[in-house]
């Protein structure tokens, strides 16, 4: 099966995703057939729920095929690239049976939720010779970008210390309670989940690494030291 949007055009890379919510279609979907239609193609949309996947063709104005089995997508397009966008304690799913499929990934970060996770990913690459790209989607933001400049044309001179505060207020912080966040089955906590975006955005602004990490946490505001609350109440 060949979708009429890929041309014959060799040069154009065949793209897929599993995960239809907010982050695939903004940050992928309609970037991919409404910017990048020169170099790529968006073939094929999966998502454990069929009808929001059916709803990525409609909001692209494209005929875009949704499936609801992931391994059929996958024989049937056969992609250059699998996009996932899914909750992050599927992603390692995903991510095995794509490479194991021939295909290159680019996932959300996290990459994944625990360290059998991410062992499993790291057999299925090697054997595999594929690769896996985990994108942060911070390093996006002008405020950020800014930064990253000032700091690569050295207007500060030498970094040997850093300080770096990042407070969620109840907005966006009680965002992660209201959805699958929440549970760290599901996120593998806020810890892995929203933290991840700190330790790259230094990692990213110093062009460097850490060599140990440590790190704690704990539940002050949301949770079971809160009232009880109703049962909607948000």
């Amino acid at each position: 099966m060949q979708p009429f949007f890929i041309k014959n055009i060799q040069s154009i890379k065949k793209y897929v995703i599993a995960g239809t919510g907010h982050r695939g279609i903004s940050s992928y979907a309609l970037p991919l057939v409404n910017e990048l239609g020169d170099c790529a193609a968006l073939c094929g949309v999966y998502d454990v729920n069929p009808k929001r996947a059916a709803l990525v063709a409609g909001m692209t104005k494209s005929d875009i095929p949704a499936y609801d089995d992931f391994d059929r997508m996958l024989e049937e397009i056969k992609p250059d690239a699998v996009i996932v966008t899914t909750k992050a304690s599927a992603h390692d799913e995903y991510i095995v049976k794509a490479l194991d499929a021939g295909c290159d990934v680019i996932t959300e970060k996290p990459i994944t939720t625990d360290a059998e996770k991410l062992k499993a990913i790291y057999e299925a690459e090697k054997r595999s010779g594929r690769h896996v790209t985990v994108t942060f989607n911070c390093r996006f933001s002008p405020f950020f970008v800014r930064i990253k400049e000032l700091l690569a044309e050295n207007i500060i001179g030498p970094v040997f210390s850093v300080h770096y505060e990042w407070m969620l207020d109840t907005s966006h912080g009680a965002d992660y309670f209201r959805r699958w966040h929440r549970e760290r089955k599901n996120s593998g906590s806020l810890l892995i989940h929203k933290a991840s975006h700190h330790f790259d955005l230094l990692n990213w602004f110093l062009g460097d690494e850490p060599v140990t990490v440590s790190a704690f946490g704990s539940r002050l505001f949301y949770g079971p030291t809160r009232e009880e609350r109703s049962e909607r109440c948000l």
